[in-house]
């Protein structure tokens, strides 16, 4: 192929004349990016797959702290209100309301303990529920500041868009989408 402006050859894919700077292609490279980023977008862009094993790590060490605060809970409990184990003596008084108390907030520390190690697991090994789960988890961890906050705030950025939820669902191995009016069990 030639230049119109000048008859240097050129080889396809030349965007311009190497000789006298005429632009030689005009449709096929607007063409040809516009391409490109709808395939990036159908394949998703990455992210999942780049920080999906950080995500992980972060709710395995939180999940880690809070079983260790239920253990601190108990330690101190057993330090303060040495009554017999596991439930104390529960008269009525100030000690026993404060021992309730710190048996409820032992036993909600221990069940997102849980939930977040069911979390990290979940995501490590890709399974289909872990991503939904996440982002409730993250949703709720938005009001621990500051750390809870920017550790939901992360996770919703991974697992939340659209694109993530496609990229997920292929790292997880789900065909697609259940159709539920031609779903029978």
């Amino acid at each position: 192929m030639y230049c119109d402006g000048c008859g240097t050859p050129f080889n396809s894919g030349t965007i311009y004349c190497t000789s006298c700077g005429k632009r030689l292609m005009a449709a096929a490279p607007a063409a040809a990016p516009a391409a490109a980023m709808a395939a990036r977008a159908a394949a998703g862009d990455g992210r999942v797959r780049r920080n999906i094993n950080i995500v992980a790590g972060f709710w395995l060490a939180n999940g880690i702290l809070r079983l260790m605060g239920v253990a601190w809970w108990l330690i101190f409990r057993r330090l303060v209100f040495d009554r017999g184990w596991p439930f104390g003596n529960w008269e009525p008084g100030f000690r026993s309301l404060v021992w309730g108390g710190m048996f409820s907030a032992g036993i909600f520390l221990a069940v997102f303990g849980v939930i977040h190690l069911l979390l990290a697991w979940g995501l490590y090994e890709r399974q289909p529920w872990a991503r939904m789960l996440g982002i409730v988890v993250a949703c709720l961890a938005l009001i621990r500041i500051p750390f809870g906050t920017a550790l939901g705030i992360y996770t919703l950025w991974v697992l939340a868009s659209e694109s993530s939820g496609r990229e997920y669902d292929a790292m997880a191995g789900v065909g697609g989408r259940v159709n539920a009016a031609g779903y029978s069990a």
